[in-house]
């Protein structure tokens, strides 16, 4: 069968991610930087053993939006205001002055005007499946710059669809009416998208969830919430715009369901699986030049476009907020060249834009300043602090007014809430039976989610305890 074709592809490049994550940690480096190493070390450039193909992107988009899921599960339609003026001001500044300046930098460096706008609008994306996996690793996501460098994603998320047809006409000589007209066609797609994915997972998919939760069955509750993360990606997709986005919409539909935190938790792991695979066939995209001087052209070329899109984020994130730390941890976070660059610059290509020299050079730096990011998020409130000479602001923590976490909520479980609300203590309640979960909600913080799966304990905020209460 011809599907199985697809197969030595995946299990090689899993496979090789593997090995490079592995020798990546033992070199104290960050495993993103082992699986984008596999995909060049197996790609054209390497061994061309695996060669780009459309199928295994389909995977590896998939991984992202799953990631997306999982992350749209933590916030809700509160987060989402809280990072409105920030996400909507700071990322639109960036977005545009980042385009701006790299085309202008084009334009002296004697690339064609059409081309050199491409460009700079593929650069101008950041990486949201580096940066929001790295965030989420560090338990950064609650952070200030954290959640600034999350609304700048959002927004470059949703320009990706007139960036894309903006990109195609400049290629096919389009009219400024066609191309408007298109952009609102897309935007109507959206909103429509939106709706439709609120609709459903208000009031369609918590019973679905709740009757799988009741079944007694773990497999069931799984496979519910993986159709929920694939089928907003598929559509998504299919109205034409970014399958993450779709995704992460979905995620927050659900955030505010009692369901969140067990969905997030039987998602992540295949998520993990697929995030593997785009970042390993990331490497593969890439026929990095050999010869010496065009290799120290790209890394030259990479550090610049790190440099100028650090600066530029920063000032738009300082010019809404005016925290000189923050503004600068954001930057710094948000600084390197993004998956979408590959979209993007794909279509420049294809349609004529981009010659295939300036191609490779695109996909080149973009992997360069991906491999760099993972460090670069680590130490970047330090870098921020040490640029600066200010001390941070006091870090935000999630659960730090919570001194007490119980586990189950039977007759004894209870008995020892009713003792820690007599005595003015802080608590939360994890609970697997779902009914009980509804019902006790607007009384007290209390979630679904089983105690024995690592992900629930820490999206609950264990260590952060100082009790934990295992109760039948």
């Amino acid at each position: 069968m011809e599907g199985w074709d697809l197969l030595p592809r995946v299990v090689g490049l899993l496979a090789a991610a593997v090995a490079l994550g592995l020798l990546a940690r033992r070199l104290r480096q960050n495993v993103i930087v082992g699986y984008l190493v596999a995909g060049l070390v197996l790609g054209p450039t390497g061994a061309g053993l695996v060669r780009p193909g459309a199928d295994v992107a389909v995977l590896s988009e998939l991984g992202v939006a799953l990631l997306l899921f999982s992350i749209g599960l933590e916030f809700s339609f509160a987060h989402l205001r809280q990072l409105g003026r920030v996400a909507v001001a700071g990322g639109s500044i960036q977005l545009v002055a980042t385009a701006a300046a790299v085309a202008l930098a084009g334009l002296l460096l004697g690339v064609p005007a059409p081309a050199a706008v491409a460009l700079g609008l593929g650069f101008a994306m950041s990486s949201t499946a580096v940066v929001l996996r790295e965030l989420t690793d560090r338990s950064q996501l609650d952070s200030a710059h954290g959640r600034n460098a999350i609304g700048i994603l959002l927004v470059q998320d949703v320009a990706v669809i007139p960036i894309l047809i903006l990109t195609d006409a400049l290629g096919h000589g389009a009219t400024a009416g066609a191309m408007m007209g298109a952009v609102a066609l897309r935007s109507a797609g959206v909103v429509a998208f939106i709706a439709a994915a609120w609709l459903l997972a208000k009031y369609v998919l918590p019973r679905l969830l709740q009757r799988a939760a009741l079944s007694g069955s773990r497999e069931i509750p799984v496979v519910v919430a993986a159709c929920a993360a694939i089928g907003a990606a598929w559509g998504a997709h299919a109205l034409g715009f970014s399958p993450s986005l779709g995704a992460f919409v979905a995620g927050i539909v659900l955030a505010a369901s009692p369901f969140a935190t067990q969905i997030r938790a039987d998602v992540t792991p295949l998520g993990a699986v697929f995030v593997t695979l785009f970042f390993a066939s990331a490497g593969t995209a890439v026929d990095l030049p050999l010869r010496t001087q065009y290799l120290l052209a790209i890394l030259a070329l990479a550090a610049g476009v790190m440099l100028g899109k650090a600066a530029i984020a920063s000032f738009a994130v300082w010019t809404v907020q005016r925290l000189p730390n923050v503004a600068v941890a954001t930057g710094l976070a948000v600084s390197q060249v993004g998956e979408f660059t590959f979209v993007v610059s794909a279509t420049a290509h294809r349609s004529g834009l981009l010659s295939a020299e300036w191609f490779q050079a695109a996909m080149a730096t973009a992997l360069a300043t991906l491999m760099v990011t993972p460090a670069l998020i680590g130490a970047a409130p330090a870098m921020a602090t040490r640029i600066l000479r200010r001390p941070p602001l006091p870090a935000a923590r999630a659960h730090q007014e919570r001194r007490v976490l119980v586990v189950g909520f039977g007759p004894a479980g209870r008995a020892v809430v009713e003792a820690l609300r007599a005595g003015g203590v802080p608590f939360a309640v994890l609970e697997m039976n779902p009914l009980t979960v509804a019902a006790n909600r607007l009384e007290f913080s209390i979630e679904l989610g089983d105690a024995t799966q690592p992900e629930v304990l820490l999206h609950a905020g264990v260590p952060e305890e100082m009790a934990l209460y295992l109760l039948p």
